[in-house]
């Protein structure tokens, strides 16, 4: 069976990242992944104090942009609380500044599990303004267990965006997960999006691999390719129906027992621009 405190974490990160869609300008992220093998030190004696997966972020973004396009900055404070054995909650508040426009958004996630083979997750996001955002974003999520040791993981999830330059997006996702017996964690899926007007209809992959665990270290290899129905622009005219590609790179390392850092470098490609960027942020663990 998997460590519950460990899935509890990529369970929040898969979902946020690469699951529903919080979608930018960009589609959405996904986090998981090592190239290079490792042997993890032997597991510590567990403190029953941070038995839950339960923490805070602090950190900062900024990324440089191709054509002549202003480059981007922002921070963020983000959090996980596990309320109880079958309920972990996720929030994050962003401030950026992208195209010359600046915005604040708030995005919030329950996950929660039904029984020991089925969970689910809701998500909610408002931001203030930007057309880079959504004004609106909601999603759900319906996830199954699968083998002996529940260690295959699908999903479905489907969500709706509304944009303040009068599209919208309504997107499908499957997802599925694979926890090794080692601390190796696999994902793959697809989103399958339609946006209007128009019934732009639009398709992107994406793959992630994670090494790791819990209190010591999460390092996270993922990419998203595939078509992209509208892409905002600042105040212009959204691009519309185009192929895209965002590659990441994720490292999250525990530093003391209890705290830790966490860097994630970025590049994304289009026809319209290319954007490398870099997000760096401290962390740590709440009893």
């Amino acid at each position: 069976m998997i460590d519950r405190q460990r899935a509890a974490w990529l369970a929040v990160c898969l979902a946020s990242h690469a699951g529903l869609a919080w979608a930018a300008e960009e589609e959405p992220e996904a986090e998981a992944g090592m190239v290079e093998e490792m042997a993890a030190p032997a597991e510590a004696a567990p403190d029953t104090a941070y038995a839950q997966a339960r923490s805070i972020e602090l950190g900062f973004t900024h990324s440089h942009l191709s054509a002549n396009n202003p480059g981007w900055s922002g921070v963020y404070v983000s959090g996980v609380w596990q309320s109880s054995p079958s309920n972990v909650f996720d929030l994050i508040a962003e401030q950026a500044s992208r195209f010359d426009e600046h915005g604040v958004a708030l995005n919030g996630g329950w996950n929660h599990d039904f029984s020991p083979d089925w969970f689910g997750r809701l998500e909610l996001g408002r931001s203030s303004s930007g057309t880079f955002w959504p004004g609106t974003h909601y999603g759900v999520a319906l996830n199954r267990k699968w083998l002996p040791e529940r260690n295959l993981v699908t999903g479905l999830g489907l969500a709706y965006n509304d944009n303040r330059q009068g599209y919208s997006d309504r997107i499908l996702t499957l997802s599925m997960a694979y926890y090794f017996s080692a601390p190796w964690v696999a994902e793959a899926g697809v989103h399958y999006t339609i946006s209007n007007p128009g019934a732009v209809e639009s398709v992107q992959g994406f793959a992630a691999m994670t090494y790791g665990r819990n209190a010591w270290r999460l390092v996270t290899l993922a990419i998203n390719a595939g078509g992209e129905g509208y892409m905002p622009i600042g105040n212009n005219q959204p691009r519309q129906l185009f192929n895209s590609q965002l590659y990441q790179l994720s490292w999250r390392e525990w530093v003391g027992k209890h705290w830790g850092v966490h860097a994630r470098a970025e590049f994304y490609h289009s026809p319209y621009y290319k954007r490398s960027g870099l997000t760096t942020g401290v962390f740590w663990d709440l009893p």
